[in-house]
């Protein structure tokens, strides 16, 4: 009885010690489960996080992109260099308050166009009708061939070209008078007056670029006019230190094009609303010309008058006190 008690007691024994492996084997798998679950879900979200950040490092690094190419491009429409200011980039300005234009020149006009007299034919408040039609045509090029008519307000300018006899004589007349205007010069009268020069611009008149060789734009090629342009552009801010913003182009002849070139390269192209034949060698008699310009005086003008006449000299006293005793004030420096 002993014997088999014994062996019975063994057994069970033996069969607990089986259990017990077999829990610890079986818990040792749940673990080892659990385990590798853990890792698998680790191994997912770093990989979801990796790929979300790859796709907003995409995004950022596409709208950058996108940034770079606007701005390029906008610049590549003006011209100009790109630079850091974005503000600059968007206005197309630069330092000295110069806005440059960005017209495609190939898709405009090379047909010559003159800007003439035109005085005969004028509205209620005598403005040239002609003048009108030419600003509301051309005036989006940054063109003005008349100023605010709204106002009693008339700018004198003053073309120098080649000779410059009365120039002295003019500006004394002008310090006295007390106004300013804008002498719109050709390269040759710059480089050879330089006197002039500098006393126009320390007695406050404005100085502004008439070209170099005085020719007939529509006729030239469009290297060649930018040459006639910015030559003189640039020997006013290298001599001077001196900002030419304003562009009278000569003989009054232009196209869309050149309109366009001249607003590219940052300038104003500024015509006139009165102009007279006073560049004549027979010139022409003071008294009736001064009479003529009163005819015409009308608000907003521009008035032409070329520096070098006799005529202009003899009537510029009398024509600036009857423009005042009309109730006209003068402008000044035209505005750019």
């Amino acid at each position: 009885m002993q014997t088999g008690m014994g062996t019975s007691g063994n057994r069970k024994k033996r069969e607990s010690r089986r259990a017990r492996r077999k829990r610890v084997m079986r818990n040792r798998i749940i673990l080892a489960a659990a385990a590798a679950a853990l890792v698998i879900l680790i191994i997912v979200l770093a990989v979801s996080c990796s790929k979300s950040e790859t796709k907003t490092n995409r995004q950022k690094a596409a709208e950058q992109t996108a940034e770079t190419a606007q701005e390029s491009e906008s610049a590549d429409r003006r011209g100009e260099p790109e630079t850091e200011e974005s503000d600059e980039e968007e206005t197309g300005q630069d330092a000295s308050g110069r806005v440059y234009g960005s017209w495609d020149l190939d898709e405009l006009s090379t047909e010559k166009v003159s800007c003439g007299f035109m005085p005969s034919n004028k509205n209620e408040d005598g403005v040239p009708n002609g003048i009108i039609n030419f600003q509301q045509t051309y005036g989006k090029y940054n063109a003005d061939f008349i100023n605010d008519t709204s106002k009693k307000v008339i700018y004198l300018t003053m073309d120098e070209g080649f000779s410059n006899e009365q120039t002295a004589d003019v500006l004394d007349i002008l310090r006295e008078k007390d106004v300013r205007v804008t002498f719109f010069c050709t390269m040759d009268f710059i480089e050879k007056r330089p006197d002039y020069i500098r006393r126009m611009l320390d007695e406050g008149h404005k100085i502004g670029d008439h070209s170099i060789t005085h020719q007939s734009m529509p006729s030239l090629s469009r290297d060649e006019q930018q040459s006639e342009i910015m030559t003189v552009v640039d020997y006013m801010k290298e001599n001077y230190d001196y900002d030419v913003m304003l562009f009278r182009f000569p003989y009054g002849h232009f196209s869309d094009e050149c309109l366009a070139l001249v607003n590219n390269l940052g300038l104003k192209s500024v015509f006139w609303s009165f102009a007279y034949d006073d560049y004549s060698s027979e010139q022409p008699d003071p008294d009736e010309s001064l009479e003529w310009m009163m005819q015409c005086l009308h608000p907003g003008a521009i008035y032409l008058l070329h520096a070098d006449s006799a005529t202009n000299l003899a009537l510029l006293p009398g024509l600036i006190d009857r423009v005042r005793a009309e109730g006209y004030e003068f402008g000044g420096v035209y505005p750019y």
